[in-house]
């Protein structure tokens, strides 16, 4: 039972780092969307601003409808990203539950074993204590 708690606690490490990983990539893709969103912000603006100074050159109205579109996207793609994130939170911790289950069992275990072969040293001293105690008083 000791060996299949242990490989219990192993698999549970290696499933919790798997999530890990999977937690770095969605964080890796989070950033990337957040940073093409600023960037796309960052080019409204300055396409705003060349508009207003040039007089209205160009068709500014459509670059608008197409900036919001991608600006709706990035937004609802970031919202996706950030739920997955929740939930992958969610699951590392529950893991981490588990694990910290298993540890306990396994200290608990190890306590019980310690607790008894002290009895059994204390039964076995108590017991030759005794027998050199009637030992030493038969003689007298």
């Amino acid at each position: 039972m000791k060996n299949s708690l242990k490989t219990l606690e192993r698999i549970q490490k290696f499933k919790i780092d798997e999530q890990r990983k999977i937690m770095v990539e969605l964080q890796n893709k989070e950033d990337k969307i957040v940073n093409d969103l600023r960037r796309l912000i960052k080019e409204y603006e300055q396409e705003k601003e060349f508009a207003a100074q040039n007089g209205y050159m160009g068709d500014f109205g459509a670059y608008t409808k197409r900036y919001l579109q991608y600006r709706e996207a990035f937004e609802q793609a970031l919202n996706e990203v950030r739920a997955k994130i929740a939930e992958v939170r969610d699951i590392i911790s529950d893991m981490f539950k588990e694990q910290k289950t298993y540890e306990i069992v396994d200290r608990q275990r190890k306590e019980a074993l310690a607790k008894e072969e002290d009895l059994k040293s204390q039964k076995m001293l108590d017991e030759i204590g005794t027998n050199a105690y009637i030992k030493n008083n038969k003689k007298q």
